[in-house]
């Protein structure tokens, strides 16, 4: 009797393992791994709204931004946008003494609402002159951005630099500025 009841008790005990092994499987570990992800999904979206409170917080200096910013864009009228990138190359050119060897521009249109005027250059002078001309460029009041440079010695001492230079300007046209 005492085997039947011991044989029993172990055909109970491994039915209650094996039945809290598939409750576990089934039951627990789903629920854990689900509140896990809702938990992620909460804090995503915690960090959505308070980026979206950062933006309304902001509201006004982004909108005064954005005005400013279609004030000094390129003209529509693509000669005259063209004559006065000119005029600011030369006004560079004039502030920072240094001598343009090359000028290659082209317009390029963006699906998004702008177009670039693109403009590949070499210049040549001292470090200082060609530092100068970077800093003309990035602060004129023309929309204008460096996009890349790359910075050469013509003589051995390294006294005469060449710079090679690609640098943009930005014209936002009507759909760009009414947002679409």
């Amino acid at each position: 009797m005492q085997n039947k009841n011991r044989e029993a008790i172990l055909k109970i005990a491994a039915g209650a393992v094996i039945g809290l092994l598939l409750l576990d499987w089934i039951v627990i570990e789903p629920f854990f791994a689900g509140w896990k992800k809702q938990g992620e999904r909460i804090a995503e979206f915690r960090q959505k709204v308070e980026r979206g409170q950062q933006l309304l917080n902001r509201e006004k200096s982004l909108r005064d931004r954005w005005a400013e910013m279609q004030k000094t864009d390129l003209v529509d009228d693509s000669s005259s946008a063209e004559s006065d990138v000119r005029k600011a190359i030369n006004r560079w050119a004039g502030d920072s003494r240094v001598s343009f060897t090359t000028f290659t521009p082209q317009w390029r249109k963006h699906e998004e609402g702008y177009d670039t005027y693109e403009c590949r250059t070499v210049a040549s002078g001292d470090q200082a002159s060609l530092g100068r001309l970077l800093y003309e460029i990035e602060t004129d009041a023309l929309p204008a951005r460096v996009e890349e440079f790359e910075l050469g010695a013509r003589d051995a001492k390294g006294k005469e630099l060449q710079l090679s230079l690609r640098f943009s300007f930005v014209r936002i046209s009507a759909a760009g500025k009414t947002g679409r």
